[in-house]
């Protein structure tokens, strides 16, 4: 079984296809005094549920597109005055077919998977 068959089976089993994806990414300025606000905005990220995915790229599960645009909200909120965040809204199939590019799998693919995430 290729690696993208076995994400889009453990989409489907985590119960995918209703949920939504959001990504948020961060493109911040090298100006005075932004760096307060956009660590209180990763802060917030963190408080919120959001993982961080790679440098500067925050993601959430939400169950439909009226939480996501709730998150929107609170996000727009949030944001610094300065730079740029952009906010994606991926359905679940779509994350799915996401095709990554990667070497070998690392430990912790390896352990938990890559699409497991785990709660401390």
């Amino acid at each position: 079984m290729c690696r993208k068959s076995r994400e889009r089976t453990k989409a489907k089993e985590w119960g995918g296809g209703d949920g939504m994806r959001l990504l948020a990414i961060l493109s911040p300025t090298d100006k005075w005094g932004t760096k307060t606000e956009y660590t209180n905005l990763r802060k917030f990220f963190q408080s919120d549920g959001y993982l961080r995915i790679a440098p500067e790229v925050y993601m959430r599960v939400v169950p439909n597109r009226k939480a996501a645009e709730k998150h929107f909200r609170r996000i727009d909120e949030k944001a610094p005055k300065t730079g740029t965040v952009r906010l994606l809204r991926l359905t679940e199939k779509q994350f799915g077919n996401i095709y990554y590019v990667t070497g070998e799998d690392d430990r912790q693919e390896k352990t938990v998977g890559v699409k497991s995430v785990i709660m401390l």
